[in-house]
């Protein structure tokens, strides 16, 4: 798979992936293993899947880095560390960028495909972190690094599921409320069982 990406998209993704990181563990290197599948799972696995649908519908897809973005999320984290102690920031780092070579972007079912795929993976990767975090009896920073890769999935899951351009719910949506509500609802109510 590593060969169907250029070089710039893999830069890219690494990019977004080390803000996040730096982001999600409040500018604490103590904290980067601890949050580093979670980044990981919620950030790249989400923007891959929603890459893959894309191409399986025909459609060129790529992720592409938004560097003002990236800025935005840095200053924001920075101020929210001085002025309450913790990063704080809404992060919308790069997206992936869909086109359709041979045909118009009509395709209803398949933009709720692709769009759909991003929050579901983070859903599964979540209840697999969270099955994970309530049966095995694994060390501390084990258990630890499970739970926030649950908490996060979740959240990232629920938070694209909301019903606002340009997050994916908002597509998903239009394309069919009955998929949009499930998918949600099973966001909302997981993120509350972590």
């Amino acid at each position: 798979m590593i060969k169907d990406f250029k070089k710039q998209e893999l830069e890219d993704l690494a990019i977004s992936y080390i803000v996040l990181l730096i982001l999600f563990s409040n500018f604490e290197i103590k904290n980067m293993p601890y949050v580093a599948l979670a980044v990981l799972t919620a950030f790249v696995f989400h923007e891959l899947a929603h890459r893959q649908v894309a191409k399986k519908y025909g459609y060129i897809a790529f992720y592409k880095r938004w560097d003002t973005g990236i800025v935005i999320a840095l200053l924001l984290g920075i101020a929210g560390k001085i002025i309450f102690g913790h990063a704080i920031f809404f992060a919308a780092l790069g997206a992936v960028y869909i086109y359709a070579p041979y045909q118009y972007w009509e395709d209803k079912e398949a933009e709720g495909w692709i769009s759909l795929s991003g929050p579901l993976t983070n859903i599964i990767v979540g209840v697999v972190a969270l099955i994970l975090l309530k049966t095995l009896s694994l060390p501390l920073h084990a258990l630890i690094s499970l739970f926030y890769t649950a908490i996060v999935n979740f959240w990232i899951a629920f938070f694209n599921l909301l019903p606002f351009p340009p997050l994916d719910g908002y597509k998903v949506l239009k394309w069919n409320a009955g998929y949009w509500a499930v998918a949600i609802g099973i966001a909302y109510v997981l993120r509350s069982l972590v």
